[in-house]
C-alpha cells in the first residue's frame, strides 16, 4: 500500500472536475469554488463523522462516506431546502494508505452526486498521532424553494398534530452496521409535505438523536418563539416502530433521520406520514416538554435519545 501523499489526493480530486454541473463556475483546485445559484438565499450546515463515535472502526469506508454526506442532506430536508453542493474536510489516520484515502474521497464524491449535492472543494490533513481516528467533516450548501419557504423547528403551535415520515428504532446494529449507514435523506418527502400542506406545516425537524430528545428540541424552540410553554403528547400505539423494536427503542435509539413535523390541527397528513400525537399548552409547574401516553398513563420522554457528552 502506498503511503499517504496530500498533493496526490488533491490532484485526484481535481481530476474529476469534469463531472461537476455547469453551475460550478470555479471547480476544486483554486482557493475557493464559485457557484451560480438559482436563489439569493443560501442554507448551509456542517456535520462530521468520527470513527469510534459515530461509526465503528470496522465500518467500510464507503459507508462512512455515505453517512457523512447523508446526515447533512437530512438537515437540508428538515429546512425544506434543496441541496446544491458540498465540501469535505478529512483528517486522515497516519496509518491509512493512499488507496484507502482515494476510496474515501471518491465515495464522498459519488454519494454527493447521488443526493444531488456535488463535491466542490474541501481539505485534507494527516494526524500527527498514529492512534488518532478518521474524522470526516461535510459542509452542505442548499437553496430555498422557489416560493421562498424555509421551515424551522420553532413554529409549532397549540393544537398542532405531530406527524412522522416513517418507522423508528433499531438503526444501529450490534455489528455497527444498520440503517444509520444506509438511510435515504427525506428531501422528496419534505418537498411533498410542503406542496400538499403549504402554510399548514408549522415546524419540521429530522430525527437524528431520538424522537424524545428531538421532539423536546422542537417544543423548547417553539415555546421560546411563541411565548407559550408547549408540550408534546405522543401516543404510544401510534408511533411506528421498525420490526423487533420496542417503544423505548423508537423513542431513544436515534439515527433514524425520519422527519417530525407539526402541522395544523385540521390538516390531513400526506401519504407516508403517520400522526403520532399533538401539541398542547404545558400545564403550570410541569417541566416536561415531551410526554408519551401509554394507555391511561403518561411517561416523561423528554430525555429519550442521545445527547452530546452522554455515554
Amino acid at each position: 500500500m502506498a503511503p499517504l501523499d496530500e498533493e496526490e489526493i488533491l490532484t485526484a480530486v481535481a481530476a474529476q472536475n469534469n463531472r461537476l454541473p455547469s453551475t460550478v463556475l470555479i471547480a476544486p483546485g483554486d482557493d475557493m469554488a464559485l457557484l451560480e445559484l438559482p436563489s439569493r438565499r443560501l442554507l448551509s450546515a456542517v456535520d462530521q463523522v468520527v470513527v469510534g463515535v459515530h461509526v465503528l472502526a470496522t465500518t467500510p469506508l464507503e459507508l462512512i462516506a455515505r453517512k457523512a454526506v447523508a446526515r447533512n442532506i437530512s438537515d437540508v430536508a428538515a429546512m425544506g431546502g434543496l441541496p446544491v453542493a458540498l465540501l469535505a474536510c478529512a483528517t486522515l489516520p497516519r496509518g491509512m494508505s493512499q488507496e484507502s484515502a482515494a476510496e474515501l474521497l471518491d465515495s464522498v464524491r459519488r454519494w454527493g452526486e447521488d443526493f444531488g449535492s456535488p463535491l466542490i472543494g474541501g481539505d485534507t490533513t494527516i494526524h500527527a498521532d498514529a492512534s488518532a481516528p478518521l474524522v470526516l467533516s461535510i459542509t452542505v450548501l442548499a437553496t430555498t424553494r422557489a416560493d421562498g419557504v424555509v421551515l424551522t423547528r420553532s413554529g409549532a403551535q397549540v393544537g398542532d398534530q405531530l406527524i412522522i415520515s416513517g418507522p423508528l428504532g433499531g438503526s444501529f446494529g450490534e455489528d455497527g452496521l444498520g440503517r444509520h449507514l444506509t438511510f435515504t435523506p427525506r428531501v422528496p418527502e419534505a418537498q411533498e409535505l410542503i406542496d400538499a400542506l403549504g402554510s399548514n406545516v408549522h415546524a419540521l425537524i429530522d430525527l437524528s438523536d431520538g424522537l424524545g430528545v428531538d421532539c423536546t428540541r422542537m417544543m423548547r424552540a417553539s415555546s421560546q418563539s411563541c411565548g407559550t410553554l408547549l408540550q408534546a403528547h405522543l401516543i404510544a400505539e401510534q408511533i411506528p416502530c421498525n420490526c423487533g423494536v420496542t417503544l423505548r427503542g423508537a423513542l431513544a435509539d436515534g439515527e433514524d433521520y425520519e422527519l417530525l413535523a407539526a402541522i395544523g390541527s385540521n390538516a390531513a397528513a400526506p401519504a407516508g406520514f403517520s400522526v403520532i400525537g399533538r401539541v398542547v399548552a404545558r400545564p403550570v409547574g410541569d417541566t416536561r416538554p415531551t410526554l408519551v401516553l401509554i394507555g391511561d398513563e403518561c411517561e416523561d420522554a423528554s430525555q429519550c435519545g442521545w445527547t452530546h457528552g452522554s455515554a
